[in-house]
């Protein structure tokens, strides 16, 4: 096992690639979303991991949908967000987002999304890579660890 992986980026970047082999589903980089969001029109960003988790912190302008929902329940809630809009999904690192998505990808293309993507590493990736999250009074520093050992893959600033 390379040293690598002891490293905050190391252990996040090893983690992507397991969850990429069991999720083959169309990633987004934390750069290409954030470029994506600064045209809001035309993303749709759910958030699938708890409240608990969401209400800590999250990406500004993202729908909190929890992780088990049935995609049924999804589209009925979230079809018109999607219809001619690129979805993208994250939770912490992409494993639960990835499933999300997997479960739910020809439902959201069904309902008229242009395109759907998980977000490559997730939140962490997002946050490690220097982009803001907000919570209910803005700003924050704050990302929920989710677990002991995957908290210790986020950068603090």
């Amino acid at each position: 096992m390379s040293g690598n992986f002891l490293t905050k980026s190391g252990a996040l970047d090893a983690t992507e690639s397991m969850i990429e082999k069991n999720y083959p589903v169309p990633l987004v980089s934390a750069k290409e979303l954030s470029t994506m969001l600064q045209k809001e029109e035309s993303t749709a960003l759910f958030d699938t991991r708890t409240q608990e988790e969401y209400e800590k912190s999250h990406i500004s302008g993202a729908v909190l949908v929890p992780p088990q929902t049935p995609t049924d329940d999804f589209i009925r809630e979230h079809g018109e967000m999607i219809r001619g809009k690129t979805a993208v999904f994250y939770c912490s690192v992409g494993q639960r987002s990835s499933d999300f998505l997997h479960r739910a990808y020809k439902a959201c293309k069904a309902a008229g999304a242009k395109e759907c993507h998980n977000l490559r590493g997730g939140i962490f990736r997002w946050y490690n890579e220097g982009y803001r999250v907000v919570n209910g009074n803005g700003e924050t520093d704050d990302i929920h660890g989710y677990n002991p050992l995957w908290g210790m893959m986020i950068k603090k600033r």
